[in-house]
């Protein structure tokens, strides 16, 4: 499934889906400053459940590869 909206805010989806359910997430971006609160805590109950790859996504040929192993994938760069 793919989802491109351009006000979704990919920091604030994560964080819902770490807190409220049990899916692990894999966050790509060129920057974590916008998911750091989420990685860092090793006391929260989402530890081992959510990855993130710097990667710039609009020229890794390693993103490919991520997205086949997905089976959500939100866009959330303006186009």
């Amino acid at each position: 499934m793919h989802y491109r909206r351009r006000r979704i805010h990919g920091s604030h989806l994560c964080g819902k889906l770490l807190s409220e359910t049990l899916h692990t997430v894999l966050a790509v971006d060129v920057y974590n400053d916008k998911i750091k609160h989420l990685l860092e805590p090793d006391s929260l109950h989402w530890v081992g459940r959510i990855q993130f790859h710097w990667i710039n996504i609009k020229n890794d040929s390693r993103l490919e590869g991520l997205i086949k192993c997905s089976d959500l994938k939100l866009c959330t760069d303006k186009v």
